[in-house]
């Protein structure tokens, strides 16, 4: 054989060999994620018992007009439609929005702010942690009974002491800004300290080497706050203001102990709502309609929150 055949079926050879174990890498990922997805098959369908089944089924009869002992009568989405031209229904969610954006943020500047000041305090840290945290393992029907108490107006604690600072208290549960105030300031002092936590958490992973760069290059706290320990919380940050999104659009018990939605439906959220249609006036289909439009509510900053982190994901 000549050389240059010999050249030339080397080079077969070696690009049959790397056929081969391109084949190979390929087959090996394959099983991998076969290996992964058996592994995740249990919580699979456990999640498709307990979510995607009574999901469907609450869409499936939001498509019937039932009230409750009555023979269901199919009306497609008019339950949609009847719902969301309802002046009640706009007006419970204007509530939950209002409610969600000031808690959130009030929640997010004040966990910040003490999760900073914790990290920098280092007498009592553990007990300071542990007292700090006190108030989120409070059912949160506890919190609205307690607050309830504060707020009354002839013995309530608060009222007392604004008394003896010769300030007239208003009538917390009578007026409808300052009974919405009440209900965020008890949202606020039960959620704060999960905020506090995560965060306190997430300036504990930050490296040292970096803060200690900034502060030798002469940059203040503001500048460091800013350019350094904001970006490397992002990720947390948004899992955070996810997670308080939906549980302030999700509450239920705490506003209902401590306000029932009143004065009128001054503090009536979108769940205060659907519980009055559903349960009071044992209006089901329209009940399940609110629901699945709460869903897609809260799908909207879901969905903007994720594709928030998937584009610092890609940048990174």
């Amino acid at each position: 054989m000549s050389r240059c055949g010999q050249h030339a079926a080397c080079r077969n050879a070696a690009a049959r060999m790397r056929v081969a174990a391109d084949h190979s890498v390929i087959i090996e990922a394959a099983m991998k994620r076969t290996k992964y997805l058996l592994f995740a098959t249990p919580s699979l369908l456990l999640m498709c018992v307990v979510m995607l089944y009574p999901l469907c089924y609450a869409f499936w009869h939001s498509l019937f007009s039932y009230n409750l002992g009555d023979t269901p009568r199919f009306v497609g989405l008019g339950n949609y439609i009847k719902v969301f031209s309802d002046p009640d229904f706009l007006h419970s969610v204007q509530v939950s929005l209002v409610f969600s954006v000031v808690t959130v943020s009030a929640e997010f500047i004040l966990g910040l702010s003490v999760a900073l000041l914790l990290d920098r305090i280092t007498l009592g840290k553990r007990l300071l942690t542990v007292l700090i945290y006190l108030p989120f393992v409070v059912t949160p029907s506890a919190t609205g009974v307690i607050f309830k108490w504060l707020f009354m107006p002839q013995w309530g604690i608060l009222n007392q002491f604004l008394k003896g600072l010769s300030i007239v208290p208003p009538s917390w549960f009578d007026n409808s800004f300052w009974a919405m105030v009440a209900v965020i300031v008890a949202e606020i002092w039960q959620n704060t300290p999960f905020v506090v936590i995560v965060l306190y958490s997430g300036l504990q992973s930050i490296p040292v080497e970096c803060i200690e760069a900034a502060e030798m290059d002469g940059a203040s706290q503001g500048r460091m706050l800013r350019s350094i320990v904001l970006p490397l919380l992002r990720p947390l940050v948004l899992v955070i203001i996810m997670m308080r999104t939906m549980d302030t659009w999700r509450l239920f018990d705490r506003i209902y102990v401590m306000t029932a939605g009143g004065p009128g439906s001054a503090t009536e959220t979108m769940t205060l709502y659907n519980f009055r249609i559903s349960f009071k006036m044992l209006r089901v289909g329209e009940g399940l309609a609110v629901g699945i439009w709460t869903l897609v509510f809260l799908a909207i900053p879901i969905i903007t929150y994720l594709r928030s982190m998937k584009s610092k994901e890609v940048e990174q």
